[in-house]
Parts: C-alpha cells; structure tokens; sequence
C-alpha cells in the first residue's frame, strides 16, 4: 500500500475535532470501475465537516471528489482495508483492523451457511 495514501488520509482532517463517536473521516468504498478514472474502487469520506468543533455533515462521492479527498486503488482487498482503517496509526488502527477481521471472518462464515 502506498505511504503516501496513508499519510495523506490522515492530514485531510488535521485541525478538525472529531465527532461524538470519535470519527473524522468515516470512509465509504465505492466501485469506480466505470464512472472513477477507470480506476477499480475508490475509498472516501462519507462526513465533511461544517466547522473545527466537531459538527459534521453527510458527504457524496462527487463532494469528496470536488475537496479532493478520493483514494483510488486497483485491488479491492486493500481498498476494504483503507476504508476500514489501515491509513490509522497506533491503536486506533489496531481496533479498525480488528474490526475489519472480525467483519471479513463473519462474513465467511456467513457465506457458508447459505
């Protein structure tokens, strides 16, 4: 995965207090294959903020294309885990990847139950 993503996602909400649920970005995956670029998916903020002290509203794909907050990959897998908080530092990455496990591990098992 590209370092520059990463360092990226994270300096777009520099400055900005989170929401009461901690989040600052709230990333969304969307299939770009068709209407993105050509590019295979792409991973945005589905919040923007309204102002510094924590107030947020919902975000479009075509808005967040317009703020340049888009994050472009070829691989589903790694965009799934970007949306899901690989860009994270620390523990906060080390909850979002859980998380991440647990949900892939649920839908699994899931899918076999059918």
């Amino acid at each position: 995965m590209d370092g520059g993503k990463k360092k990226r996602a994270r300096q777009i909400r520099e400055g900005y207090a989170p929401t009461k649920n901690n989040e600052t970005h709230l990333m969304g995956l969307w299939d770009g294959a068709d209407k993105y670029n050509g590019k295979g998916y792409v991973v945005a903020p589905t919040i923007r903020p309204v102002d510094r002290i924590g107030n947020y509203a919902p975000q479009s794909i075509d808005e967040a294309y317009q703020r340049g907050e888009v994050f472009e990959f070829r691989n589903k897998r790694a965009a799934e885990r970007f949306a899901a908080g690989s860009w994270k530092k620390g523990p906060d990455k080390r909850q979002a990847m859980k998380a991440y496990r647990e949900q892939k591990k649920e839908e699994r098992f899931n899918g076999r139950q059918k």
